[in-house]
């Protein structure tokens, strides 16, 4: 799409005021290079002017009369003047400013025509005779009779052929000296005739015959002539011009101008048509350079667009008087228009196209003597306007400066507001092009390039000349950079030369010579356009020439995208071509088409006139033909812009920023897309331009863990063909990874590749020249592979030639050294293949060499293949018995099989044996192999039958509860009389009416209970309870009548036997757990029955039984606390253990009075041990914490304090045992002392010592605070410290175990010594292993269970 400036109306370069010519009628006529205009009016006064209307010469014409033509040679040097009733000509010559006269000895001239090409001016005469006239020799040559009546009109060609209309009806074509070439009659007087160019060998032929149809010839082909007639409302044909090669352009007299196609296949169709003016066309020209005509009449000029064919009325150019003529310049830049009142005006139809770019500067003519700077970036901010002494030809731009010259002179401007002229230069030849850097400028002339500088070397020192004496051809193209001077010449060198120290760092020789060179602004890219006109990227670094694909043949133009560094735009002659350069590819260099958003689309479509000068992000920068500065958006580049051709939507956006190579915005965008698919083709991009960090990103955008980790491993690597190979294999495109990986650093990687791939045919190939030592591990795993897909020959080969010790590799022997384990797997996949190939023996050998594993794997080979024998001996050697034994028990072969038999495993195997020994009369051996197979019923009926162990029969049916068995059994023994056992059988066998009726009849209903046990049905207990009630078996009739279900009647029957069924009847409480039979069992517990209360033991049991623990727990301690007081110690000890243990396993927090009970006696209980053990310190300290509660301990009174004030004594307690001593010299306690410690403790209480030691201190495991070692109450903390069961101590958190039974804490460091000595827990009295005890590091839990069941425990006291 195109941009264009605002620009203002057309307005007149100058104007010659009618005066000048007097009123009426005025020729024009402009100098080939469009720099002087001639006319003249009707006053005869020839006005020579240049293109700024600057007078230059005056011509008055003195003889003859009115000028009939006026015309300029095809160099521009000499201006002829046609006059009426005047045989010579004026030549006035542009060099000289003179005038001379040309006699042609000829009467009434007519008409004349200087030619296109040559030096010939043609004279026509009013009788037909043509006069020849050749400037560079003055020779005149007169042809008499070229026609018969007055020759009228004419023009030449290209080829300098001459084509000449006569009133005598006939259009004739001659050579340039006048001999025919042919000769054509009209039917009627021809009024302009015009002869083409050759064209594919064709010369077209056009006449206006009698003002009413157009003539038209096609010389060189078969095609007939076109005689176009019009319809009469069209009126006359005034004029027709030659728009394009086969259409031309007609104006009549109506004012209507028509476009007809001269087509051979579209012959005469109108392509064009409209009424331009009401009064009538009285002038028609074509521009060709910028495909324009210009019309006149009435007052006006307007334009048609011959390439699209219609009106510009935009350009119209309105006058205050009617038109008569116009005329352009040569090269379209001037149009000048004649009025009817004499006057002339010449406007700039087209500014001069003229720039130049560097960087995204440009530079161009913004008037014939002014050029402006700007940035292609902002085309609107203010520019920088230079003025010029002249209207130069060619222009440039550099860093600082702005050069521009006219033929071989060149004028040097600073680049700033001064715009001061610092130089001026003068060169050997007209210049063709410069380029300029910040400092330098390089002119090329004639096949040279001159390089300068532009300020400060007035001498020229510094001037250089290429090519130097080096070269071998003329210079085609050159560039500066601000490090190099880049020229290429005609025989196809590029050279690179250093601006810097004077070298040729580069330069490389082309097979065809070069064109034209296009240089990147830094200079390391070069496209290089070849004398083919083949494109091709030349790469300096490496010397590397990359052509590139679908390159336009008609490239005009280049320009490298100044924002997107590797892209560049190729301008050809109707549309431009996008191309994307990657100097780093998955699949190396290249250079490819990035084509539009469609395929009517596919590349941008250029205006007609376009001079492009920068590319900047897609936007080409244009001077176009006004002059004017316009953007043209590339297709490629078109949703980018957001540009609405075909939708800008964001898929295309993303596709045309992956194509130019912006992988950053194309993420952008997929990030509002959100698509898998925008997603994959970003990746996929990302990768083929070896961008890890982006295919990272994508990546983890995708949750693509795999990816992201085998990318990340790439992100430092450094070598280019290492890392496109890496992501060959990623991409799966292994034969590319494989050459990549070949080239890199590490070629090894190749074969690790393919290794990896398991494709051990290329990883062979490979390992030949990169790595001989692996052939031997290559060809093991590719010997495995080819026996995996059934290749056993192959395989086997393999095998063999990884056993080899030495190599080929490069016609050398290489040593390898393999491993034992390698020669191993070697041999042992040798023997299966030998298996497998037939070779069974050899195969067989090899096996029993390499072991077990290859035995078994051997012989299941040989049993697929039905080789039994053979397969059995190799599982046989394999260890796998059972396969062995099977396949001897399949061949019957006994002998074999029988030492395999104690080794095999599997049930079904063992009894296939035994049938076959049973079929022989080996029935022990048949019996045992049964029993082994896991057959009973079958040892059954042989111990019955054959062997006769009926006592064998009957254990095993009684395990296995075997009905078939059992049957066997029952009928044995009713044979022999065995009742009771018949009947313990038919109960197995579910026979349990037999079994009652047989049982009744033999009196032996004690045995039928026995074994009916708990699978009796309900009718069958109340049956045999009713029995046994009726005996008055009160007792077997409960339990019966319990397995029945009728508990109360059980209970009740429980009761009536008394004390000897107390504890059934509290199981059967307990277990049924209904109220009602409690409250029974209760009250007649407690006396309610016959006044008589029961052992406290059965209402503890009963607690228990119910699951009321903490009722059980309180009658616990009434029961231990009976017991103590009597003495039973140990009795009362286990009571309120078992009970703490009950409580604790169903997390029922203790009791704290239960547990101070079996802490108090725990603590007596100890006192032997530890007394034993020689601790009298902890035994009396032991003791006296029994002595404190010494009125528990009633029975043992005297006893207790009597040891507490010995072992006090011996713990060197003095005064404790002096206080205990004091206790005893009471009067009810001092006779019961014994006489042995009588004196002792008298002694003791007659001399005391009130003065001991205090008790060691240790931790308290909760608040680390110290306490008396023996005291369980932290006066800190008020916690209740865990008491060691070993010694009665307080627990220490650095000294923690268990005991392994009952979990009960104690000292690590006490524990183990007790166990030694005593071999049980003192608590639970279990044996305990002194390896199973192991300290405790972290106590925090048990610590914390503690106290939590403490607190509980006082709650539940409470």
């Amino acid at each position: 799409m195109v941009k264009k400036e605002e620009k203002d109306s057309k307005a007149a370069l100058f104007t010659i005021d009618g005066k000048q010519h007097g009123n009426g009628a005025v020729l024009m006529a402009w100098q080939g290079a469009g720099n002087y205009l001639a006319t003249v009016g009707p006053n005869r006064q020839v006005q020579i002017c240049d293109r700024y209307g600057q007078v230059v010469d005056d011509v008055s014409l003195t003889a003859g009369g009115q000028v009939l033509a006026l015309d300029w040679d095809a160099d521009g040097e000499t201006l002829a003047v046609l006059q009426q009733n005047n045989s010579a000509l004026i030549l006035w010559d542009a060099v000289q400013k003179k005038t001379s006269m040309l006699e042609t000895n000829t009467k009434d001239l007519s008409w004349m025509k200087w030619s296109k090409t040559g030096a010939e001016l043609a004279v026509g005469s009013g009788k037909g005779n043509l006069v020849i006239y050749n400037k560079r020799t003055t020779r005149l040559n007169p042809l008499l009779g070229k026609h018969s009546k007055r020759i009228t009109c004419g023009n030449w060609n290209d080829q300098n052929q001459l084509a000449l209309g006569s009133d005598d009806k006939t259009i004739s074509i001659s050579t340039n000296t006048g001999e025919f070439v042919r000769q054509e009659t009209v039917r009627a007087e021809p009024g302009e005739v015009f002869l083409s160019d050759a064209a594919k060998g064709k010369v077209t032929l056009s006449a206006a015959v009698g003002k009413k149809s157009v003539f038209i010839m096609f010389i060189g082909t078969n095609e007939p002539p076109l005689d176009l007639q019009f319809v009469p409302k069209y009126g006359d044909v005034v004029a027709h011009r030659w728009a394009a090669e086969d259409e031309v352009l007609i104006g009549f007299s109506s004012g209507i101008v028509i476009g007809l196609s001269a087509n051979e296949k579209s012959q005469g169709k109108e392509v064009f048509k409209k009424q331009l003016f009401r009064g009538g066309v009285t002038g028609l020209e074509v521009c060709p350079s910028f495909k324009k005509a210009a019309v006149c009449g009435e007052n006006s000029v307007r334009f048609v667009d011959t390439a699209d064919w219609k009106e510009l009325p935009d350009e119209t150019i309105e006058l205050p008087t009617n038109v008569s003529k116009v005329k352009w310049t040569e090269d379209g830049n001037v149009l000048s228009v004649a009025t009817a009142d004499g006057s002339v005006s010449s406007y700039l139809a087209s500014m001069p196209v003229l720039n130049a770019a560097n960087g995204t500067a440009i530079v161009f003519m913004s008037s014939l003597r002014e050029v402006q700077v700007k940035d292609a970036r902002d085309l609107n901010k203010k520019p920088l306007c230079i003025g010029m002494k002249s209207e130069p030809s060619f222009i440039a731009l550099g860093g600082q400066h702005v050069g521009m010259g006219v033929n071989n002179l060149c004028w040097f401007y600073t680049r700033d507001k001064s715009a001061t002229m610092v130089n001026e230069c003068e060169y050997l030849a007209s210049v063709d092009h410069v380029s300029m850097n910040s400092t330098k400028a390089a002119v090329q002339y004639e096949g040279s390039v001159q390089l300068h500088d532009i300020e400060g070397d007035p001498e020229g020192r510094n001037t250089k000349t290429f090519p130097d004496t080096q070269d071998d051809s003329g210079v085609s193209s050159a560039h500066l950079t601000e490090q190099f001077l880049i020229y290429s010449t005609v025989m196809g060198s590029i050279v690179y030369y250093s601006l810097e120290d004077g070298t040729r760092p580069n330069e490389y020789r082309h097979v065809e010579g070069i064109k034209k060179i296009y240089p990147s602004p830094t200079g390391m890219r070069l496209v290089v356009v070849d004398n083919n006109m083949t494109g091709y990227v030349y790469n300096p670094v490496d010397s590397t020439m990359l052509e590139i694909k679908n390159f336009p043949h008609d490239a005009e133009n280049l320009l490298w995208d100044m924002k997107d560094a590797n892209v560049f735009v190729v301008i050809g002659k109707s549309e431009a071509t996008t191309f994307r350069y990657r100097p780093v590819g998955l699949r190396g260099q290249s250079a490819e088409v990035v084509p539009g958003p469609s395929a009517d689309n596919k590349n941008t479509k250029r205006p007609s006139a376009f001079s492009a000068m920068v590319l900047h992000g897609g936007e080409v920068t244009f001077q176009a033909s006004n002059g004017m500065m316009q953007t043209l958006t590339l297709a490629s580049h078109s949703a980018l812009a957001r540009i609405p051709e075909g939708g800008s939507t964001d898929e295309i956006k993303f596709q045309q920023a992956i194509a130019i190579g912006r992988l950053d915005q194309a993420y952008e965008i997929a990030l509002d897309l959100e698509t898998a698919e925008a997603w994959a083709a970003l990746r996929m991009a990302a990768l083929e331009s070896l961008d890890v960090q982006t295919a990272i990103k994508v990546g983890r955008q995708t949750k693509d863990a795999s990816t992201v980790l085998a990318l990340q491993r790439l992100v430092t690597a450094e070598d280019k063909n290492l890392l496109a190979g890496s992501i060959a294999l990623l991409l799966r495109d292994y034969s590319l990874a494989q050459d990549l990986l070949l080239a890199s650093a590490r070629p090894v990687t190749a074969l690790e590749m393919r290794c990896d791939l398991m494709q051990w045919d290329q990883a062979m190939r490979l390992a030949e020249t990169l790595a001989p030592l692996q052939i031997p591990h290559i060809c093991l795993q590719y010997a495995e592979q080819l026996q995996a897909k059934g290749e056993y020959e192959m395989a086997l080969e393999r095998y063999q030639k990884a056993m080899q010790d030495s190599v080929m590799t490069g016609g050398k022997t290489v040593k390898v050294e393999v491993s034992e384990e390698h020669k191993q797997q070697c041999q042992s996949g040798m023997a299966r293949m030998y298996v497998k190939t037939g070779n069974s023996v050899k195969g067989m050998q090899l096996a029993s060499e390499c072991g077990e594993v290859v035995c078994r794997d051997c012989g299941q080979i040989l049993e697929s293949i039905k080789q039994y024998t053979d397969a059995a001996l190799m599982y046989e050697k394999g260890g796998a018995f059972d396969k062995a034994a099977g396949l001897y028990i399949k061949l019957k072969d006994f002998k074999a099989a029988k030492p395999l038999m104690d080794k095999v495993a599997t049930p079904k195997l063992h009894v296939r044996y035994a049938q076959a020994k049973e079929k022989s009369g080996q029935f022990k051996e048949a019996a045992d192999a049964y029993e082994k197979g896991k057959d009973m019923d079958s040892v059954v009926r042989l111990c019955l039958e054959q062997l006769q162990s009926p006592q064998r029969a009957f254990s095993i049916v009684r395990e296995t509860r075997s009905y078939t068995g059992a049957s066997e059994i029952v009928k044995y023994c009713t044979r022999n009389g065995e009742i009771r056992s018949a009947i313990e059988f038919m109960i197995i066998a579910k026979d349990n009416q037999e079994a009652r009726q047989l049982a009744e009849s033999h009196d032996l209903m004690d045995a039928f209970a026995l074994f009916l046990g708990t699978e009796g049905t309900q009718g069958e207990y109340v049956s045999m309870a009713q029995y046994y009630e009726n005996k008055q078996q009160f007792e077997t009739a409960a339990e019966l009548l319990e397995k029945a279900g009728q508990y109360q009647k059980a209970l009740k029957l429980f009761l009536q036997v008394g004390e000897k069924a107390l504890d059934k009847a509290i199981d059967l409480v307990g277990s049924v757990r209904n109220e009602m039979l409690t409250h029974t069992l209760v009250d007649y517990l407690m006396g309610e029955h016959d006044r008589i209360v029961k052992d406290p033991n059965y209402i503890f049991r009963l607690y228990m039984a119910l699951g009321n623990y903490r009722q059980a727990a309180r009658t616990a301690v009434i029961i231990a606390r009976q017991e103590q007081e009597m003495g039973n110690y140990k009795v009362a000890h286990k009571m309120l253990f078992d009970t703490y243990k009950d409580l604790d396993s169903q997390n029922i927090p203790v009791p704290r009075e239960l547990e101070d009970s079996l802490m108090l006696l725990h603590s007596y209980v100890l006192v032997k041990a530890l007394v034993k053990q020689g601790d009298h310190a902890t035994g009396a300290r032991m003791l006296c914490r029994v002595a404190n509660s010494i009125s528990k301990f009633p029975a043992h009174i005297v006893p207790i304090l009597t040891s507490t004030v010995i072992e006090c004594q011996r713990a060197g307690l003095k005064k404790t045992s002096f206080e205990y001593a004091s206790m005893l010299m009471r009067p009810e306690y001092r006779p019961q002392i014994a006489e042995t410690y009588k004196k002792k403790i008298e002694s003791i209480v007659r001399k005391p010592t009130k003065v001991e030691e205090d008790e060691p201190v240790s931790s308290c495991p909760y608040c680390a605070e110290k306490s008396p070692e023996s005291v369980l109450d932290c006066p800190h903390c008020n916690n209740r410290i865990p008491y060691c069961i070993a010694t009665g101590l307080k627990m220490t958190a650095n000294d923690w175990c268990v005991c392994p039974s009952c979990r009960f804490p104690a000292l690590h460091s006490r524990f183990p010594a007790l166990i030694e000595s005593e071999k049980n827990c003192p608590m639970c009295e279990q044996e305990v292993v002194p390896s199973a005890i192991s300290k405790i590091d972290d106590v925090k839990e048990l610590l914390k269970k503690a106290a939590k069941q403490v607190d509980e425990g006082k709650d539940e006291k409470a």
